[in-house]
């Protein structure tokens, strides 16, 4: 279970969107405690504030890369999408076998999002970083 909690290694330097993505971690790990049959219910409900924070946090992510007129938003989006329909799918399916969610599923699930967060997320930043750097150079100081 250490692996699956958060590192600040995942920090991008946004407090609202590192708040979001540590939150994501940690329902996940909770997912991961309840992954056993005794737990279903709340296993269930976590999964179901699982894809209330993917949406809650997607939504914010994706805002800023349209207001900084980010070039990969199409794909980082589709990404997003992709992500939330498979813990979607995994929510469903999961639930219904016996033996609640597999620690396979939590492991990928765990392996996207890290990937994600240290891959996708940084080309933004980067791109955030460089944007913001041509900002500084262009204004003019004041009279």
């Amino acid at each position: 279970m250490k692996d699956l909690e958060w590192k600040d290694e995942y920090l991008l330097g946004i407090p609202a969107i590192d708040f979001q993505h540590k939150r994501i971690f940690d329902c996940l790990l909770r997912i991961a405690h309840g992954a056993t049959d005794d737990d279903r219910l709340r296993a269930e409900a976590e999964i179901i504030k699982l894809l209330r924070l993917l949406q809650e946090h997607f939504l914010l992510e994706e805002s800023m890369m349209q207001k900084l007129h980010y070039p990969d938003l199409e794909h980082h989006s589709a990404e997003h999408r992709q992500f939330h329909s498979d813990v979607h799918h995994l929510g469903q399916t999961s639930l219904m076998k016996k033996g609640g969610v597999p620690r396979e599923a939590i492991k990928i699930a765990h392996q996207w999002l890290t990937e994600h967060l240290t891959v996708s997320d940084r080309h933004y930043m980067e791109f955030f970083a460089s944007a913001s750097n041509k900002s500084r150079r262009t204004k003019k100081p004041a009279k």
